[in-house]
């Protein structure tokens, strides 16, 4: 039998067993290292999020928390929970679309200064979708979420930081078979350092 990785991480092929069973891994293997490192902080960001809708432009959010777990000055790893609203600030298209999800990450950092860090992001993770139809129902589907990117924090003092973050992410619907949401965002916000 042949294991092929890039097949593990097939939408179609992932099972959530699986999925729970590599997250509880992941977490059981930050918190041993970040008990003998003692450096976690948490990060909450926000990203505008401009959606064309049936030829109409809305204008959303995409807010983000995440707890990261560093087991090294160059390496950690990161749980980050969020939700979105495409209609938050503008709906013009009479369709909101709702998203909550869970993206287990690692982070390289690149560039470690005084005052500030540049690091790289690989995840993978999944979230649920539900989008509000014309008619007023609700549908309800299942995501896989992939990013990759770079960001910064920026030292505003001793525990707290200014971040950017820069990921490229592609939202795919396994239930209903489509790309659901893909491109370039921009969170921004601050990093606190809890240990």
């Amino acid at each position: 039998m042949k294991f092929d990785v890039i097949r593990l991480f097939n939408p179609q092929l992932m099972k959530p067993k699986y999925f729970f069973l590599l997250t509880f891994m992941f977490f059981c293997m930050s918190a041993n290292t970040q008990n003998q490192n003692k450096s976690v902080s948490l990060s909450i960001t926000a990203s505008p999020f401009p959606v064309e809708i049936n030829n109409s432009k809305d204008f959303g959010v995409i807010g983000k928390i995440s707890l990261e777990f560093h087991t090294s000055k160059a390496l950690s790893f990161q749980g980050s929970f969020y939700a979105s609203n495409t209609t938050f600030f503008k709906n013009n298209s009479n369709n909101q679309i709702n998203s909550l999800g869970f993206i287990p990450s690692v982070q390289y950092y690149f560039l470690n200064r005084q005052k500030f860090n540049v690091f790289g992001q690989l995840g993978y993770g999944f979230g649920f979708e539900n989008r509000t139809l014309y008619s007023g129902k609700i549908e309800n589907s299942a995501l896989t979420i992939f990013g990759v990117g770079a960001g910064a924090n920026y030292r505003l003092n001793n525990k707290l930081y200014f971040q950017l973050h820069l990921p490229y992410f592609r939202a795919y619907n396994i239930t209903t078979d489509y790309e659901s949401a893909s491109g370039l965002a921009v969170f921004f916000g601050f990093n606190f350092i809890i240990k």
